[in-house]
């Protein structure tokens, strides 16, 4: 049924969103809260790393949903 795969491919996205605004509040977390801005630790790269993948997987799962595929 290709309107409950469209509707997966939505629900899909929005997850992805919403696991990027988390990223990006770990990102703030864990650089900012605390002792002042500290970078260079290792929780600090992991967040900024999560902070890309799922930026990226956001992006083309929307790519996706919007009819720009690429299989």
């Amino acid at each position: 049924n290709p309107g409950m795969f469209q509707a997966l491919q939505w629900v899909v996205s929005v997850l992805m969103f919403l696991a990027m605004l988390a990223s990006i509040a770990g990102i703030y977390e864990t650089h900012f809260v605390g002792a002042g801005a500290t970078f260079g630790t290792t929780g600090a790269s992991l967040s900024i790393l999560s902070f890309a993948v799922t930026a990226h997987l956001w992006i083309k799962s929307l790519a996706c949903c919007l009819g720009a595929c690429q299989k």
